[in-house]
């Protein structure tokens, strides 16, 4: 079974990415506790520290087994975290991956999940994760608007829109699918799909 490598310390311009620590519980709780930092997120906020070490657990636990790969934000100037991002559903035959992040509201419209982002998609291109990642995907409900401007700024193009595929609240909700190519990872001679179109220079 191929596993993850450790989470790396990584670094931008106002940011540490760390990797999630036990540490780490009473802020992630205070995050996810707050319903409007998930709104669009799919999930009930958390109720109670003990959601928060599950979630942490969770984490780890992904990561051991080849799957994932989490950072908790922390700026800089303040050494607060003020969210977390992960690759999800690592997938090493397929070359891509998944990629969420979530930012406290007090640190909306500052331009940290762009940093955060940016990086963690330079890592993936890389290939730290074991594999050449040729595609990254992110779900995003409709009606958040400012994943949809960040997601476009960073070069991913909007494919379409997911019918009824998550179940919360007690309704089915539509997400809207988007993803990053990664065209240098394409080796010398292998052909894309001829019936795919060229969505590189998509607007």
């Amino acid at each position: 079974m191929t596993t993850t490598p450790d989470v790396p310390n990584l670094e931008t311009a106002r940011l540490r990415l760390d990797p999630v620590h036990e540490s780490d519980v009473d802020e992630i709780y205070r995050i996810y506790s707050d319903p409007e930092v998930i709104r669009y997120f799919g999930q009930d906020r958390m109720a109670d520290i003990e959601q928060a070490r599950f979630w942490m657990a969770v984490q780890h636990r992904m990561r051991d087994i080849g799957l994932g790969m989490t950072w908790c934000l922390r700026e800089k100037s303040s050494g607060q975290i003020i969210g977390t991002a992960c690759f999800d559903g690592i997938n090493r035959q397929w070359h891509n991956v998944g990629i969420s992040y979530v930012i406290q509201a007090a640190s909306w419209n500052k331009g940290f999940a762009t940093e955060a982002l940016d990086v963690m998609i330079k890592l993936a291109f890389s290939g730290w994760l074991g594999c050449p990642i040729h595609r990254i995907q992110a779900l995003v409900f409709p009606e958040n608007l400012p994943s949809h401007r960040l997601l476009k700024k960073l070069g991913f193009i909007q494919e379409g829109r997911r019918l009824g595929l998550l179940f919360w609240q007690e309704r089915y909700w539509d997400l809207d699918s988007y993803c990053l190519i990664n065209h240098a990872s394409n080796p010398a001679g292998l052909a894309e799909d001829p019936n795919q179109p060229d969505i590189s220079s998509a607007t």
